[in-house]
This record gives C-alpha cells, sequence and structure tokens, in this order.
C-alpha cells in the first residue's frame, strides 16, 4: 500500500462525563488508552484513528433514526467471535446479519448511547482465523467508518472532494432501503475494480487499515435530518492530517454539506 499523504485521525465526541468509557473502550473492545489529563483517548493503534472523547457540560445524547450523524465503524477479522465475547461481557448486540452485498454486521452501544456497527472485512462465510490468546476484539479491530446523514449529494460531493481533497472509493446503493452510501477516503491505492459500483471492492474496502467517511445519501428529500443541539452530548467532528493536524467542526460539517 502506498504512504497516505493524509488520513484521518480523529474522531471526536463531547461528553458530560467520563463515567464508563476506558471499561468499555479498553476492557470490553480491547483498544489502548491514549487518554490526557482531560481527553478520553482510545484506539487500536497508535498509528491508525482514534477516538477522543471531551468532557464539557451537555444534556445526554439520544440518538434518532434521522440523525445528520449516525454511528462509529469499526471493521473486524472475525465477528462471530466478537459477538460471542460481548455475550459473555453482557454487552447488548444485535444478532449478526449480512446486509445485502454490503457486509456481515452486527451493532452495539457505548455508555454514552453512540451506535457502534460492527463490521466483518470478509462476508459472511469469510471470516479469519483468531488467536484464541489474544484479546477477541481489540488486535483485530479497525475504525474504519464515520457515518454522516446527507440530502445534498452536489453540495457534499464539492466539500469532500474539491475543498478536503478526499477521494471517492465507492458508491454501494440500497435502492429498496431509499438510499445509497458514499465512501471517501485520502488513500490513492488502486481499486481491485476501478468501476466505483463494483461489489468486488467492498471486502477489500473493509480490510482498509485506515478511516472513511461514509455518507448515507437519504433519496427521499420529505424526511428530515436531525441536527443534534450543542447542548446535548454528541460527535464533534474530525481531524486529519500528515505531520500536521487539521480540526473539522460539526458545525462546519452540517454548514458546508447539508
Amino acid at each position: 500500500m502506498k504512504k497516505l499523504i493524509n488520513k484521518i485521525t480523529k474522531q471526536h465526541f463531547r461528553v458530560d462525563n467520563f463515567d464508563g468509557l476506558k471499561a468499555f473502550y479498553v476492557d470490553i473492545l480491547g483498544m489502548k488508552n491514549f487518554s490526557t489529563i482531560d481527553t478520553m483517548i482510545f484506539g487500536f493503534n497508535k498509528e491508525s484513528c482514534t477516538i477522543c472523547f471531551h468532557k464539557k457540560q451537555s444534556m445526554p445524547y439520544i440518538s434518532t433514526p434521522n440523525d445528520f450523524y449516525w454511528k462509529i465503524g469499526i471493521t473486524l477479522k472475525n465477528l462471530d467471535l466478537a459477538v460471542e465475547h460481548l455475550h459473555k461481557k453482557n454487552i447488548v448486540v444485535s444478532s449478526p446479519v449480512q446486509f445485502k452485498d454490503i457486509g456481515y454486521m452486527a451493532k452495539i452501544t457505548d455508555p454514552k448511547g453512540f451506535i457502534i456497527e460492527l463490521l466483518q472485512q470478509g462476508f459472511l462465510g469469510y471470516e479469519e482465523k483468531i488467536d484464541n490468546n489474544i484479546h477477541p476484539i481489540g488486535p483485530q479491530g479497525i475504525f474504519a467508518h464515520i457515518t454522516l446523514r446527507i440530502h445534498d449529494l452536489q453540495k457534499s460531493t464539492y466539500y469532500f472532494e474539491k475543498i478536503l481533497k478526499m477521494r471517492l472509493m465507492s458508491i454501494q446503493a440500497v435502492k429498496e432501503y431509499g438510499f445509497c452510501l458514499y465512501f471517501y477516503s485520502f488513500s490513492n491505492e488502486r481499486l481491485p475494480n476501478e468501476d466505483l459500483h463494483a461489489v468486488k471492492n467492498r471486502q477489500w474496502l473493509w480490510r482498509r487499515p485506515y478511516t472513511f467517511i461514509e455518507l448515507q445519501h437519504i433519496q427521499t428529500p420529505s424526511v428530515a435530518l436531525n441536527k443534534q443541539p450543542f447542548d446535548m452530548a454528541s460527535f464533534d467532528g474530525f481531524s486529519y492530517g500528515g505531520s500536521s493536524h487539521k480540526y473539522i467542526s460539526y458545525a462546519t460539517l452540517m454548514n458546508e454539506i447539508l
């Protein structure tokens, strides 16, 4: 893989307190703890994207079906092994399902109410064997997706491609549910198939060791997208860069692509 000039380095969240976060992300999900005095920071390794929680006075986070910000995405080599581990730790997890030709997935919720999608890097039946002597999630996990919902595809395309200089790597239509997914990254890797709609690319994409922006384009204009108020705990933007880091706030994203 060619070296990335830029990459998404951090995803930020504002929360009222840090209760339960270390136990969940470190003990349950097997991440490493990179926290500072005033910020809780967790990640699978230092080189990839981390998740950063900033303490701000706020109301608890409440997720609704049509929020502008949707979910955290983590890809795994073996989803069933992860789900078995989560059950043993009394974590509520949805039953894994192969969702069309997109991926084999399940969902959990963190202690602050943020949704996490667990997506196997291979489709159903293409799991990889994991060493029984290591944590069943941490060593195989990648922070793979930050998912946002949009209506204005033209406005969003301009922002991510022309302003942030990100590259569209996959288009995944789900017509019966009225949406289409668009995946952006800073990668210059050559796709297995140059057709952005190709199903062949998808398992390859889920194995990439970097983070994508996933846009869910809602194709029904009458579906209103909710903006989380700034006095509520919520997603608070992401950072990207190479030698230096640039921060894109939640407010900026709303202004630029909604």
